[in-house]
């Protein structure tokens, strides 16, 4: 099974029991409204197939631009076989926040997925789920699968 597919696997099984199930990404705004919604908001993770050199050298990366959640290496632990959690988020009007997160954007809080040199050549793997609670759904997706980079406003 490919890795992305791996990735949204893992965030649905994260959700079963939860009551938070994934919903269809359709809408019918009203109009005019102060602000039409066409969809409930998402989930979404990015993860990446390491060996165990690689994890390494990509946790230290991490660290030390300050952007690691654990202090440890062992805290950071794969979601199934090679495949680790680099980073979960929520949006409300999804679609946006992933794209930031590949990009270096000034001022904007991301995890600035492309200027990390331990990642260079590797195929990332995302995943989106559309949800009604996507605040509740980040959480409980992050206690299944701790991830690893946080968001920093700092630029690359």
């Amino acid at each position: 099974m490919s890795s992305h597919l791996l990735l949204s696997e893992a965030m649905k099984r994260a959700l079963e029991g939860s009551g938070i199930l994934e919903v269809a990404a359709c809408g019918e705004p009203v109009l005019p409204a102060t602000k039409p919604t066409l969809f409930p908001g998402a989930v979404y993770g990015f993860g990446v197939c390491l060996n165990q050199e690689e994890r390494q050298a990509l946790f230290e990366e991490a660290r030390a631009r300050s952007s690691a959640r654990f202090a440890e290496i062992e805290q950071f632990k794969p979601i199934e076989g090679l495949l680790y959690p680099i980073y979960w988020g929520k949006d409300k009007q999804f679609g946006a926040r992933p794209y930031q997160h590949l990009q270096n954007p000034k001022k904007t809080g991301a995890i600035r997925l492309s200027t990390y040199s331990t990642l260079r050549g590797k195929h990332l793997a995302c995943a989106v789920i559309v949800v009604p609670d996507n605040v509740a759904a980040e959480r409980t997706i992050q206690k299944a699968f701790p991830d690893l980079l946080k968001c920093s406003t700092n630029k690359y």
